[in-house]
């Protein structure tokens, strides 16, 4: 039932339809009323009745030709199916006649492997035998289950008969193929063992090869180990060499293991495929651990490697803090801990683990071809090695991006498919990288190694103390140099221990080192090098002359300066001409240490470079701190030598009148009765310490001494009353005074004299409303400012007490007035 609502909306609905009808009616039948008086009522209907029937006559003509034409669509419906089934029907037969076809030559080469396989064995030739073998083992295994042919059990070519062949003959090649790879093995026989180890795949022995052959190859490497461990025994070949004989020994074993499998790649390659030169590696890589195991046993024994861990690590647990350089030789002394010996030794450690490193990259390279995409990344990274023998060469080369195989486009329909093949081989490169270094990192040669660079890292960490701290007792400055001997030695012996770490290719050990180096850096280095500066600069008894007799002090030499306090202030300067030297030493560490990153360890991962970046971000939180102690010690200097000068400098302000009149504006204006002198004073203080201090020192020396004139100029002025000519004369001399301070120490001087320069603006202006203009202005101007500008440096409280300075402006009209800016 419907509602009333919708009842009464379909009668609204249909009323206005009715309504709509009745309107086109009306204009229909207005528009033939029209018609009809304009032709006349025989002519209208006359003209009415032809259209009627033309257009009768049209659609008749219409519907004629749509009944063809269903008739003719329905006809070429039924032959385009009757063609369809027969066309099925030709494709199921052309299929069945392929496919019987197929069995026919299939049933044909049976019969042609069963009779020529038998012949083929006992005339000796086992590739044509094993190529029958071959075909038989690539058969459709349904032609083994079709029934036989009456013709073919006449001939005696039955398929059960030729199968029975067949499956007898590839057992007995089996065995004739191994009995005769293990006859050529016995003899020594090579081109034998290669000609039957190419057999095994084309009979699906492929594992039964790879196995025979493996043996064969750890039989070789047995003979290279040895030959080369009776070597290292007899001493080496080069007297020259000998700190490196057992690196040396571990290069010829690499050496000869790397010309093993470049000899044998291509016949394992095209004969059992590219997928099976890692299964050989594994194999072989066993015999590879125990040769390199003994030639680092032997390694660990001789040099006692073991024996100065174990010395350096108790000594490291032994030594405090305070425990200077010459007494921690005397105990290394004592223990039989040599630093030349050691670096020696870490020398070879990491010479060792290079050697291994690039064996393993040679590997990689071999297993795994670059992408295409990446074939020009690190072309030249072969040419920072400086490798000796022809292993070294010959892995380096292998480690050297190869020319990517150009890839023809005839091959490929479309763009799309090329990138397709170009990201499946991508995808099988990375799989195989990950086999492979699931084998490498397995291995006994790597956790060997591993083993000697975790000793290795405790100590070069010991050595590179030692040196710091011997490097630290024998500080010393040369005549004439304005920083001590520390820097030089310092900073030679930790990169000297980096670059050396770096030298391993292991990224971790390098970051270990890196971490060690920044720490040394900031406990022993910066420890040893901030202490005068923490003392602090003695100031007792300082003149102009006994700066100038410092300064001749340095200049000549470190042992030629006389006096407690001389000497003192000598250490003083020297420690911080080292503190602002070292920024930069630690800079040209780091760009050096990001050179030697890029030559050595060109090929590591993004992961590894961000641990690298990390390790590296130490040496700028280092040079942060070692900034802030320079500071530190300019702020000190500036201290104790140029506060006490300027605040007695200063106060000959106050004995000169600030109330004028316009004679003695005139005679100041000739005679200047303070700012000269004053400029004078502050040229002759500063002149001594160029000689004495760096550059970079001498600039920052200059900053810190200009903020201490303007605040000691500020002290003075705030003593002061003044009307409007000693308010303009004191802008002249304060004009006089910036002038100075920036040709001196540069621009950067103005923004410490901001705050002064406005105060005086301030006390210049003629009336109060135009001081009130020039505070709003100021501050228009901050509100504004994008960060460049200074803006307002001042407060309500200073406008106050700088407006209070103006003799002419009384207190009550200065608050009145300033009520405004608050508002």
């Amino acid at each position: 039932m419907k509602k009333p609502e919708q009842i009464n909306e379909i009668r609204t609905e249909l009323q206005m339809a009715r309504q709509e009808e009745e309107e086109i009616l009306a204009r229909i039948k207005d528009e033939l009323r029209k018609t009809e008086k304009h032709l006349g009522t025989g002519n209208f209907q006359r003209l009415f009745d032809q259209s009627v029937a033309r257009i009768n006559a049209e659609f008749e003509r219409v519907e004629s030709n749509a009944r063809q034409l269903a008739n003719s669509l329905d006809s070429v419906s039924g032959l385009a199916q009757n063609i369809s089934c027969r066309v099925a029907a030709l494709d199921l037969g052309k299929s069945r006649v392929v496919e019987c076809l197929q069995r026919v030559n299939d049933l044909r080469d049976l019969g042609t492997c069963a009779s020529g396989v038998q012949e083929a064995i006992r005339a000796d030739k086992y590739e044509e035998a094993a190529r029958h073998i071959h075909r038989f083992l690539t058969l459709d295994t349904a032609v083994f289950k079709m029934g036989d042919h009456r013709e073919s059990k006449d001939a005696g070519y039955s398929v059960k008969n030729c199968y029975e062949i067949l499956r007898n003959a590839t057992n007995e090649l089996k065995r004739i193929i191994e009995q005769r790879f293990d006859e050529a093995r016995t003899a020594g026989d090579v081109a034998s063992m290669e000609r039957f180890f190419k057999l095994f795949p084309l009979i699906n022995e492929h594992n039964s090869g790879l196995q025979r052959f493996g043996a064969h190859l750890c039989n070789q490497i047995e003979a290279l180990g040895e030959q080369n461990y009776r070597i290292m025994q007899a001493g080496g070949t080069d007297d020259k060499r000998k700190n490196v004989l057992y690196a040396d020994t571990l290069t010829m074993i690499f050496e000869g293991i790397a010309r093993i499998i470049e000899l044998h790649q291509p016949i394992i390659e095209s004969s059992y495929g590219p997928d099976k030169l890692l299964t050989l590696i594994e194999m072989i890589q066993p015999e590879c651990d125990k040769q390199c195991g003994r030639v680092m046993s032997a390694f660990i024994q001789r040099r006692h490697f073991e024996e100065k861990a174990r010395q350096v690590s108790s000594l490291t647990d032994c030594v405090r803090p305070t425990v200077t350089a010459a007494s921690q030789t005397q105990q290394s002394s004592a223990a039989g801990v040599d630093a030349i010996e050691l670096d020696l030794l870490l020398s070879e450690v990491t010479l060792m683990h290079t050697r291994a490193e690039l064996f393993w990259r040679f590997l990689r390279r071999r297993l795994c071809r670059p992408p295409i995409e990446t074939v020009d990344k690190t072309l030249d990274e072969s040419q920072n090695q400086r490798e000796k023998s022809a292993v070294e060469r010959r892995m380096v080369e292998e480690a050297e991006p190869l020319e990517a195989p150009d890839e023809a486009t005839d091959e490929f329909e479309d763009e799309q498919q090329r990138r397709g093949h170009v990201e499946r081989m991508r995808k099988q490169r990375e799989e195989h990288a990950m086999k492979l270094d699931a084998v490498l990192n397995r291995s006994g040669l790597s956790t060997k190694m591993q083993e000697l660079l975790g000793k290795y890292v405790l100590i070069e960490q010991f050595y590179m103390t030692q040196s710091v701290r011997k490097a630290i007792d024998m500080d010393d400055v040369e005549e004439g140099a304005l920083t001590s001997s520390l820097l030089d030695d310092v900073f030679f012996v930790v990169r000297k221990s980096i670059r050396r770490s770096i030298s391993s290719s292991s990224v971790d050990c390098v970051c270990a080192m890196l971490n060690n180096g920044a720490t040394l850096l900031e406990t022993e280095f910066l420890k040893y090098i901030s202490t005068p500066i923490k003392s602090g600069y003695p100031s007792t008894g300082w003149s102009a002359e006994s700066a100038y007799q410092t300064a001749q002090n340095v200049m000549h030499g470190k042992g030629e300066v006389v006096g407690g306090l001389e000497r003192q202030r000598s250490v003083f300067l020297t420690t911080l001409n080292n503190l602002r030297s070292s920024i930069e030493c630690v800079n040209t560490l780091k760009s050096g240490l990001s050179g030697d990153f890029h030559k050595n360890l060109a090929q590591i991962s993004a992961n590894d470079n961000k641990k690298l970046d990390n390790a590296m971000s130490q040496f700028d939180d280092f040079a942060r701190r070692l900034e802030q102690h320079a500071n530190l010690g300019i702020g000190k200097l500036c201290e104790a030598m140029f506060r006490p000068k300027l605040k007695s400098a200063a106060e000959a302000f106050l004995e000169i009148p600030h109330s004028l009149n316009d004679d003695q504006l005139a005679e100041f204006e000739l005679n200047d009765p303070f700012m000269s002198q004053f400029v004078v004073q502050l040229d002759r203080l500063v002149a001594q310490f160029e000689a004495l201090l760096v550059p970079d020192n001498y600039q920052m020396l200059l900053v810190s001494m200009s903020t201490e004139c303007v605040q000691q100029l500020e002290r003075v002025v705030f003593k002061c009353t003044f009307n409007r000519l000693g308010a303009l004369q004191l802008d002249k001399e304060f004009r006089e005074l910036s002038s100075y301070l920036t040709s001196l120490a540069g621009w950067n001087v103005r923004e410490k004299c901001t705050r002064l320069s406005q105060m005086i603006a301030l006390l210049n202006t003629e009336s109060l409303d135009e001081a009130v203009e020039f505070i709003q202005h100021l501050q228009e101007t901050s509100h504004s400012s994008t960060g460049v500008l200074p803006g307002v440096s001042i407060s309500l409280n200073d406008v106050r007490r700088t407006l209070h300075l103006r003799s002419d402006f009384s207190r009550e009209q200065i608050s009145a007035k300033l009520k405004i800016l608050k508002a």
